[in-house]
């Protein structure tokens, strides 16, 4: 289940760059073919598990199960079966929508929205599978760091769905740091709560910059050009992501406050780690990203290990590529105002979340 998260990972983002270089020209594209066999793999590993509980496994085996309609099955596999439907019905579903209102579309359309939700449920559902081992075991091992590679896994899923609102055009933008404070703590809390590793976020992040960075130098390796029209910014090269966030800043923070005093239950030890992660995080993450977006959309970052002058689609027009778009707010004081409250709930929410993983045993 986690090689075909894995898939459906690579799928997503190579489906991205799919349409960005050369359009959609059919359905069956490698990307998509790569999302789609995650999910059915996901389903059927799934399925498989809620059979055997419910029909060969002894009483031993299956005293870690819930019980659902009178199947028994660990709860992370009913919501992984749940996802793999929700991904297969979004297929269908995402080709009449082209067929209906144009071959290209953008990023946030109602099947890609199922297809997300469906694709987060199984990474959700797998994520709980891996915590019901760790949490069972007394030493970290295999499960603690499958745990942390999900948890980077779902990092980059946030991101990829939200690429055109996460733009290096954007990132000086009162929305954009508003919108990733209220996105990444929560997931970055809830894996340092939840991880037995002792830098549990920071791991995690490391890993989801790999691996945006990794797509971000292997796809402009490999040749493509437009097949729809128009064509405003020829390309001769799958283009790539942008660069990833860098959320192993502000991450390494939340390692050191969550191993300062993190495994605590008190409500109101909860409230004073939540307000001092949340500082943490929009402060930090607002310098490392502003002063990277600068760079970023310098000529300087025009290089195969940035790709800054790789990244545009050939529908592309208008708009300056080294020019911040929108405003450029992110650091007046009512932005960062709005940031801090929005990072103080999405904390707590991790809080929360991470303790209740602590106590995954079924």
């Amino acid at each position: 289940m986690v090689a075909a998260i894995t898939s459906s990972g690579i799928g997503g983002v190579w489906d991205i760059s799919w349409h960005m270089t050369l359009g959609r020209d059919t359905f069956w594209t490698p990307a998509h073919i790569a999302i789609y066999f995650g999910g059915a793999l996901s389903g059927f590993a799934a399925g498989w598990m809620a059979i055997w509980t419910t029909f060969f496994a002894t009483e031993a085996e299956s005293a870690g199960s819930v019980r659902i309609l009178g199947g028994k099955a660990p709860f992370g596999a009913w919501i992984a079966i749940w996802g793999a439907v929700a991904m297969l019905a979004a297929g269908p579903f995402d080709n009449w929508w082209h067929n209906a209102y144009g071959l290209d579309v953008r990023i946030i359309s109602p099947p890609h929205v199922v297809l997300f939700v469906g694709s987060l449920a199984i990474r959700l559902g797998v994520w709980l599978l891996l915590l019901r081992e760790q949490n069972r075991s007394w030493r970290p091992g295999a499960a603690a760091w499958l745990f942390l590679y999900l948890g980077a896994v779902l990092v980059e899923g946030v991101a990829v769905m939200r690429t055109s609102d996460f733009w290096p055009n954007r990132q000086h933008s009162s929305e954009f740091f508003f919108r990733a404070s209220a996105d990444f703590p929560f997931l970055l809390v809830a894996i340092a709560r939840a991880s037995r590793l002792r830098w549990g976020a920071t791991l995690a992040a490391g890993a989801y910059m790999l691996m945006t960075a990794t797509m971000v130098w292997i796809l402009p390796l490999f040749a493509g050009s437009p097949r729809l029209g128009p064509i405003n910014h020829p390309v001769s090269h799958m283009v790539p992501p942008p660069f990833p966030l860098w959320l192993v800043v502000p991450a390494v923070a939340i390692d050191l406050i969550m191993q300062s005093g993190g495994f605590g239950r008190e409500w109101r030890r909860d409230l004073m780690l939540a307000g001092l992660t949340a500082a943490s995080f929009v402060l930090l993450f607002l310098a490392a990203q502003w002063l990277f977006s600068t760079f970023y959309l310098s000529p300087a970052a025009d290089t195969w290990f940035f790709a800054g002058d790789r990244v545009w689609a050939y529908t592309y027009s208008g708009l300056h590529p080294h020019d911040f778009w929108e405003n450029e707010a992110g650091l007046r004081s009512s932005s960062v105002a709005s940031c801090l409250l929005a990072a103080y709930v999405s904390t707590l929410a991790g809080l929360w979340f991470g303790n209740w993983m602590t106590r995954v045993r079924r």
